[in-house]
């Protein structure tokens, strides 16, 4: 079949991946499969094949990633309803002054965001943001999006969030190289998006209902639950939680796997401390450690059956649709290699002459603006660039961080988390969209800049 064929068949494939989910409102997983039995069929490969080869894609890609995304959806849990976010939120606020209230919220939600997604911790944290913008007279408009976009960037750019889970995997990226060089241009995003936030002029009044029932005894005897922590009656006082304690389940992952990432290679293959490393910190292993560390913050009650199954079965609720969504997006990725797709498109890139390093941008902010969904943006972005890499002379970190940056843009009514964050913040649509919107868009743009000072200073 000629390259013109090929092409447009690919292009169609987007196109309705893209209408389905926006307009007809089609669930992403559905959506995915539809579009790759479509590509396989359109493109010759026949059903039994095209069924054969979504099996492999999705089964490899499960193989991969499917652990690291349990637990990391486990660990978040775990987080919200055992008071460690919580915690760690209100030593934020302590530690800075009242001026400086909204970097204290600023590096909370980024701590927060690694194993939280986004719209769970606004839910659970909002109440405590509320309080302390009537308090403070700080206008909702900037706190209550500032909440939002640490977490959101960092779900969007570094292990364990689902999205770059995925497209890591996609992608043959360690788990430690995309944490690293995830921070190195997820951080100057969340910056420079904040900076933009504590401009805004408008003066918002936070709910209610979150002032009045949210009181100072709340934040220095809260729970999880108590903060929109899902129905659980577990009550944690925070007094006795140490913040060390709280950020360990957090931060010992990440250490663990970047340790395993940048120091086992050194060592003596086969040597005991190598062996130790590399166990220890294998991402499944590690993040599953994690969720071991977050137990003793429930005292005494951590055998219960609430605590050691519950709360992981709730996890895994979380899960089910990121797990789908990898699975088929690797099948995705399968089929775009094996047809053709991919040097067709490379070429077509080549002949246009666009540096090779915006595609990946530009796809991911393509289906993150027009899906409302940046694990859709991310993965969908990963699993096209993965045949692409070799052709267009990408190091496959480059194309992950590009896709993680473009996975940003923007946010806007399409969006879960948008809706979340405007109506618990007692924003209106365009309130929202001048906030949430442009910020998203600043953070997505920003890393891409970072991005691209890394490759020209060769770091990347």
């Amino acid at each position: 079949m000629s390259d013109v064929y090929v092409l447009s068949a690919f292009l169609a494939a987007v196109i309705a991946l893209v209408l389905l989910i926006a307009k007809f409102k089609v669930h992403p997983v559905a959506t995915l499969f539809i579009v790759v039995v479509a590509l396989g069929l359109a493109l010759g490969m026949g059903g039994g094949a095209t069924i054969e080869m979504i099996n492999e894609g999705f089964g490899n890609t499960m193989a991969s990633v499917g652990l690291l995304v349990i637990f990391g959806c486990v660990l978040g849990k775990l987080l919200e309803l055992s008071g460690a976010a919580l915690k760690i939120t209100d030593s934020a606020l302590n530690l800075f002054s009242e001026k400086r209230v909204p970097w204290a919220i600023a590096l909370a939600s980024s701590l927060i965001g690694i194993p939280l997604i986004a719209d769970s911790a606004v839910i659970m944290l909002i109440p405590v943001v509320s309080m302390v913008a009537a308090r403070t007279g700080i206008s909702m408009m900037k706190l209550g999006p500032i909440l939002y976009i640490g977490a959101y960037v960092m779900t969007s750019v570094i292990p364990p969030g689902p999205g770059p889970l995925a497209s890591a995997s996609l992608l043959g990226v360690s788990t430690g190289e995309a944490i690293l060089y995830g921070l190195a241009v997820g951080i100057p995003g969340i910056i420079a998006a904040t900076l933009y936030l504590t401009t805004i002029k408008t003066h918002v009044d936070p709910k209610a209902e979150f002032v009045a029932e949210v009181t100072e005894g709340d934040a220095g005897e809260g729970s999880g639950a108590g903060h929109g922590g899902g129905g659980t009656a577990t009550k944690i006082d925070l007094q006795k939680m140490s913040l060390a304690a709280a950020l360990t389940p957090v931060l010992a992952p990440i250490l663990l796997i970047t340790i395993a990432a940048f120091v086992a290679p050194v060592l003596p293959e086969g040597s005991l401390p190598y062996e130790i490393i590399s166990f220890v910190g294998a991402p499944a292993v590690a993040l599953f450690l994690g969720c071991l560390t977050v137990l003793p913050l429930f005292g005494a009650r951590w055998k219960d059956k609430e605590v050691i199954n519950d709360m992981f079965e709730g996890g895994l609720r979380i899960a089910a649709m990121p797990l789908a969504l990898t699975g088929v997006g690797g099948a995705l990725a399968l089929i775009i290699r094996e047809t053709g797709v991919a040097e067709n498109v490379a070429e077509g890139i080549q002949t246009v002459g666009i540096s090779p390093i915006f595609i990946p941008f530009l796809v991911a902010a393509a289906v993150c603006t027009i899906t409302g969904s940046n694990i859709l943006g991310v993965m969908t972005a990963a699993a096209i660039m993965e045949p692409l890499i070799g052709s267009l002379d990408l190091a496959p970190i480059v194309v992950y961080l590009a896709c993680a940056c473009g996975a940003q843009i923007m946010k806007h009514a399409n969006s879960s988390g948008f809706w979340v964050t405007t109506t618990l913040s007692n924003m209106t649509v365009g309130q929202g969209i001048r906030s949430i919107g442009v910020a998203s868009a600043i953070s997505g743009v920003v890393g891409f800049v970072v991005l691209n000072l890394m490759v020209l200073a060769g770091i990347v």
